[in-house]
C-alpha cells in the first residue's frame, strides 16, 4: 500500500509541475485585446484548494454510505478511519502558509525552468531539519549538517547554470533574461521555507490526532479558498510596475478579468486547469499520507525522485536541452539528500577506518616466528577443518 502511495505521490506532483509550466508558455487573449503568457499563481493556488476541497466531498460520500451499513466499517476503511473529535481550525495555520508556498512556488515556476524548480524545493529539506530542532525535538548531527552543506553546494551549481544556459536554452522561458530566471529560483528557495514550516506542522498534528487524511485535506482546502479569495481581490487591485509581475491588461500582479478571456480564447488552457485540479486532490492526499506514516524528511526524499521525471519530461518536450553541469548539480543534491537519511559517506568513512584498524590489529597479532594467527593466514578452527 505504501508503495502505491508513493507511486501516486511522484505521478501527481509531476502531472503538477509539467501542467503548470505548460500553461505559462501558452497565451490566451486578455480583456484588452493583446495576447500574453497565462501567468495567475493566485487563480492556480485557489485551483489548487478546491482540488483539495473534493477530497472533503469524497470523504463524506464514503463516510455517509459506510455510516448506513450499521456495522462500524467506517473506523476500519482507511479513508474514513481517525480521530472523530477534530478541529477544523487547526489547519487554518497550514492553509495559510500553504497558500503563500504557493504562490510564490508558481511565480517561480513562470520565471525558471521546470527541472530547475524542482530541484532547488530539495532546499526544504535544510529548513525541515532547522524548524524540527525547533519544534519536534529532533537534534542535528553531524552527518546532517554534512548534508546541509553538500545540498547548499549543489543548488549553488544549479543557481548559476540556470544563469549561463539562457544564451542557448529558452524554450520554456517566458522572459529569457538572467534577472528573471535568478529571481524565479530565489523564490522557490523563499517558498521551500514556509513550506518546510507547514510540514513540520502537519507533522506534529496530523500524527499526534489521528486525523482522516481526506478530512483533514479537506478542511486545508476550505480555509485555503477562503484566504486565497482574499488574497486574490487584493492582487486583483495591487499595482505591479515591475515587469514580469506586471504582464496583465490593468499591470497589476493577477488580472481575474484576464483569466476567463484567456480560458475561453484558448481551450487548451481549459483542459491544462481541469487536469490540475484531479491532480492536485490525488497529490494533496498522498503528500499527508506519507507525513502521516513516515516523516516530512521522508517525504523530501521521494519528492527528490520528481526532479529526475520532470527533468526527463522537460527534455523529451523540447523545453530544455541536456546539460552535464545541471546533471552534476542534481547528483551533489542527491547525495545530500542520501546523507541526511542514511549518512552515506560517513558511514564509507567509518568502514574504511574499522578495515584498517582490523588489519593492523591482524599484523600485531600474527607470531613473528611462524606468522600464524596473522592476516591471511587460516587457524586450525573446528569451523575451518572440512
Amino acid at each position: 500500500m505504501n508503495n502505491i502511495i508513493i507511486l501516486l505521490f511522484l505521478i501527481s506532483s509531476t502531472c503538477n509541475t509539467l501542467l503548470i509550466k505548460w500553461t505559462n508558455t501558452l497565451k490566451g487573449e486578455c480583456y484588452d485585446g493583446k495576447w500574453r503568457y497565462f501567468q495567475h499563481p493566485v487563480a492556480l493556488t485557489f485551483l489548487m484548494f478546491l482540488g483539495e476541497c473534493i477530497c472533503f466531498l469524497i470523504y463524506k460520500t464514503i463516510f455517509a454510505l459506510l455510516r448506513r451499513r450499521n456495522d462500524g466499517s467506517e473506523d476500519n476503511n482507511l479513508l474514513t478511519s481517525g480521530d472523530r473529535e477534530f478541529r477544523p481550525m487547526a489547519m487554518l495555520l497550514p492553509a495559510f502558509l500553504n497558500t503563500i508556498t504557493t504562490v510564490l512556488l508558481l511565480s517561480g515556476l513562470y520565471l525558471t525552468y521546470a527541472s530547475s524548480f524542482q530541484a532547488i524545493r530539495t532546499s526544504t529539506i535544510i529548513f525541515i531539519g532547522l524548524f524540527g530542532s525547533i519544534y519536534l525535538n529532533q537534534n542535528l548531527i553531524g552527518r546532517h549538517w554534512s548534508a546541509i552543506i553538500i545540498i547548499a553546494c549543489g543548488l549553488t551549481v544549479i543557481i548559476s547554470t540556470d544563469i549561463q544556459r539562457i544564451a542557448y536554452d529558452r524554450a520554456s522561458l517566458t522572459h529569457p533574461n538572467a534577472n528573471a530566471v535568478l529571481s524565479g529560483d530565489l523564490l522557490v528557495i523563499c517558498a521551500s521555507i514556509f513550506q518546510a514550516a507547514k510540514m513540520i506542522y502537519e507533522e506534529k498534528y496530523v500524527k499526534a490526532c489521528n486525523v482522516p487524511i481526506l478530512q483533514a485535506l479537506g478542511w486545508q482546502g476550505i480555509f485555503g479558498i477562503l484566504i486565497t479569495s482574499l488574497l486574490g481581490i487584493c492582487m486583483n487591485f495591487l499595482p505591479t510596475p515591475m515587469p514580469p509581475f506586471n504582464d496583465s491588461s490593468r499591470e497589476v500582479f493577477d488580472d481575474l478579468q484576464d483569466i476567463f478571456n484567456q480560458l475561453q480564447s484558448n481551450p487548451w488552457l481549459v483542459l491544462a486547469v481541469c487536469i490540475f485540479v484531479l491532480t492536485t486532490a490525488i497529490h494533496g492526499y498522498t503528500t499527508l499520507a506519507i507525513i502521516r506514516f513516515s516523516s516530512s524528511a521522508n517525504l523530501i526524499l521521494a519528492d527528490s525522485i520528481r526532479c529526475y521525471l520532470v527533468w526527463l519530461m522537460a527534455c523529451l518536450l523540447d523545453w530544455e536541452y541536456i546539460n552535464l553541469v545541471t546533471i552534476l548539480g542534481y547528483i551533489i543534491l542527491q547525495l545530500g539528500l542520501i546523507t541526511y537519511r542514511r549518512a552515506i559517506i560517513l558511514e564509507w568513512y567509518r568502514s574504511i577506518l574499522l578495515r584498517l584498524a582490523r588489519n593492523r590489529y591482524a599484523e600485531m597479532s600474527a607470531d613473528p616466528a611462524t606468522g600464524i594467527g596473522g592476516a591471511g593466514i587460516p587457524t586450525n578452527r573446528p569451523a575451518d577443518i572440512i
